[in-house]
């Protein structure tokens, strides 16, 4: 079958902008997008670039992402975009376990690749050789193969929180199934605009937002690396239609200043996923007349369910019900399904999953309980049929035998006034094996915001889910995808519990 729709979305549309870059001063038409894919499917055909061949780009969001992807798809090579947040062991090791066989870069992130082999570190997207390659004016028509629907388009690697990152394989099915259920759901259409912002190595930047956009012959902004303030600028602009960004990045255009809502006069949606939604966030967007909505997927499901604006208004912490074409299940530990209200693990099937890790057949196999991938995540859902994620599977704590969900305690924690944001996690103690702690980051310094804090969780949470320890910090670490970083932030009050404990010891 021939999945070049790339091509086909040039046959059918008029000439207009398909995507704009503010940063490079560059307009491309679906046409030129087309041609672009074509010239570069040429040159890595020139190169020994065969069908199956893995190759990959470190850049910034950049029309070469696209160029790239494109190209992949005409020859049948597999497209990989790598994380350069990432660290220098985890760029390596993903380069390593993909075998990829070129790898295009961005010169400002050229030092990230100091380990990787010389002879696969390609070409930089940002030269005049690149740009000359690509340049529509040198047309190099290109016969596009035909591939089969299970074959690999695609490997996206997980962001490494638990361990080294996971090769998330996506066949063109899965892959090309997550962009037309996303139009279909978002009612995406060629009179709409966006801006993405969102890294495009995430599935929520590019999978959720940038792809099913083109697909239905909209335009896209390119906003190279996030900043709040820029981002407020590009909205007045450029008057999207609708935004789809991480909670972090919401709370990062409120806090730069220059938020206009005149740049939101054309807005129909704000999407949020990719984390935990941030409630003071959600409550001044609400105070404007936004709603904020979530969203969730995956890395191996980029979309799974949404709430709707309508519905955000009531319940403003649930992820809605599942999309078109996607079916989920709650399940305990030996995979039943769960009563409605009780909490389980989410499972996903759809067309849009992934058939899982590659080159970890054992790890694929702990994924799935039958046809259903394992989320890890825990979720709870009500009457109406709406789902809530409660807590990471993993985050969960255990002190003294008891569970602990730390999304209950940031809660509570979260209605206090001092708190703008605060993460729970579990610290090491001899006492209870495991003990629950805070970092948090207030609105205004107030050096009795323990003791406060404490009275405050006292009055709504059990005993044993009371934070013992609370860290305060100016800002809450991030990972690599922009979600609070849970490892840093456990070596950080691991850090102070044994600090403490050596000073009582000395006492």
């Amino acid at each position: 079958m021939n999945y070049d729709w790339i091509k086909t979305r040039s046959d059918f549309d008029k000439v207009k902008a398909a995507v704009i870059d503010p940063g490079k001063g560059t307009e491309w038409s679906y046409q030129d997008l087309n041609i672009r894919a074509e010239n570069l499917a040429n040159y890595l055909q020139d190169q020994g670039v065969k069908r199956g061949d893995v190759i990959g780009i470190f850049a910034p969001n950049d029309v070469a992402i696209l160029d790239l992807l494109f190209a992949s798809f005409k020859l049948g090579a597999v497209f990989l975009p790598i994380n350069w947040r990432l660290k220098s062991l985890e760029i390596e090791s993903i380069i390593s376990d993909s075998n990829a066989r070129l790898i295009f870069y961005a010169s400002n992130h050229l030092e990230s690749l100091r380990g990787i082999p010389q002879d696969l570190i390609h070409m930089d997207v940002d030269s005049p050789e690149y740009d000359d390659i690509v340049n529509p004016e040198n047309h190099r028509p290109f016969k596009s193969v035909d591939v089969e629907s299970d074959d690999l388009a695609s490997l996206i690697y997980t962001s490494g929180t638990t361990g080294l990152p996971k090769g998330v394989m996506f066949t063109y099915e899965s892959f090309v199934n997550n962009m037309i259920n996303t139009a279909l759901t978002y009612k995406t259409h060629a009179g709409y605009t966006t801006i993405v912002s969102t890294p495009m190595f995430h599935v929520l930047g590019f999978n959720d937002l940038s792809l099913p956009l083109l697909m239905a012959g909209g335009t896209l902004i390119l906003h190279r690396y996030f900043d709040g303030k820029e981002l407020n600028d590009l909205m007045v602009k450029y008057q999207p239609d609708y935004l789809m960004l991480i909670p972090t990045m919401y709370y990062g255009m409120l806090a730069a200043g220059n938020l206009d809502i005149q740049g939101f006069k054309n807005i129909e949606f704000l999407i949020q996923g990719g984390s935990s939604p941030l409630p003071a966030v959600q409550k001044k967007f609400e105070s404007m007349g936004y709603t904020l909505v979530n969203g969730y997927g995956l890395t191996e499901a980029p979309l799974v369910m949404v709430n709707t604006p309508h519905n955000a208004m009531k319940k403003p912490m649930s992820i809605g019900k599942p999309v078109m074409y996607m079916n989920v299940r709650l399940l305990d530990e030996n995979h039943n399904d769960v009563e409605a209200g009780e909490i389980g693990e989410l499972a996903i099937h759809g067309k849009n999953v992934t058939p899982g890790y590659w080159n970890k057949p054992e790890e694929t196999e702990k994924s799935f309980a039958g046809r259903y991938f394992l989320t890890g995540d825990l979720a709870r859902q009500d009457e109406d049929g709406d789902i809530f994620i409660i807590n990471r599977k993993k985050e969960l704590i255990i002190t003294g035998g008891e569970n602990v969900l730390p999304s209950e305690v940031e809660g509570a924690l979260s209605e206090h006034p001092l708190v703008r944001q605060t993460v729970v996690v579990g610290y090491e103690s001899p006492e209870f094996g495991e003990s629950v702690s805070a970092v948090v980051q207030l609105k205004e310094d107030d050096p009795d915001f323990e003791a406060k804090l404490d009275k405050h969780v006292r009055e709504h949470l059990a005993g044993y889910k009371i934070p013992r320890m609370y860290l305060k910090v100016k800002d809450i670490p991030l990972n690599s995808t922009a979600k609070p970083d849970r490892i840093e932030l456990q070596k950080m009050v691991n850090q102070k519990a044994q600090e403490a404990n050596q000073e009582n010891e000395l006492l």
